[in-house]
């Protein structure tokens, strides 16, 4: 039978295990997060580039709609597509940041065990390992959550191709108020997406302050509780 020293040691161990697996989940998170929207970004880029040059160039040839006309209408477009990258890149910028936050929180725990009295260790370790565990759910939470919103937004810019590559094949019968109505409807669409993607971030800025917090006013307890005897 163990005894009570070696116990300690265990459950340190497994805590510590439990912390690097927590850790290594985070680093592959953030690696997965930024490739991820690097890939979005970069599809749609190339295709908007690609879009343009086809159309123009035919209607050039047809001269169904005016130049100008569409430079205005296209030059909108990108101007929308790229504040929404920029609301995209906050988001990752968000996320990273909690990940770095929430991981030197576990860290800060992690060091502080050997520094805990003997009658507190058992409490001290369910503590810290409610702390990982939260941490580790949190993060792959929102590893999901960012990974969606970047196949939403490739799928949104897929959808948009798609209705620019049609109207290069219907160039030649290419109406003005079409082309317009197409445009200003897409623009619609990414300014609402962007406020989302806002709200969202403030949402997930307001559960961590109330994180902060909560581990705050448990760690005033902790002290207080301490003292105290």
């Amino acid at each position: 039978m163990l005894s009570e020293e070696q116990m300690q040691r265990v459950e340190k161990t497994m805590l510590y295990e439990e912390a690097l697996n927590a850790m290594y989940a985070a680093l592959d998170a953030t690696g997965c997060v930024v490739k991820e929207f690097q890939d979005a970004a970069d599809y749609t880029q190339l295709a908007f580039r690609d879009c343009d040059t086809l159309l123009r160039q035919s209607l050039a040839q047809h001269r169904s709609v005016r130049h100008k006309d569409f430079d205005d209408m296209f030059k909108s477009a990108i101007d929308a597509q790229k504040r929404r990258e920029t609301e995209l890149s906050l988001s990752v910028r968000q996320f990273l940041s909690e990940q770095t936050e929430l991981s030197q929180e576990v860290l800060r725990e992690l060091t502080s065990l050997p520094q805990a009295e003997l009658s507190q260790h058992a409490c001290r370790v369910a503590e810290v390992a409610a702390l990982t565990k939260k941490f580790a759910q949190l993060q792959q939470r929102r590893r999901q959550e960012l990974l969606q919103l970047f196949r939403d937004f490739k799928s949104e810019q897929e959808a948009f191709s798609a209705q620019l590559r049609a109207c290069i094949a219907q160039a030649k019968e290419l109406r003005l108020k079409d082309l317009k109505a197409m445009f200003e409807k897409f623009q619609r669409d990414s300014e609402e997406r962007i406020r989302q993607t806002q709200a969202r971030r403030q949402e997930v800025a307001e559960m961590l302050q109330g994180f902060k917090l909560q581990r705050l006013k448990n760690s005033k307890n902790h002290h207080a509780g301490k003292n105290a005897q």
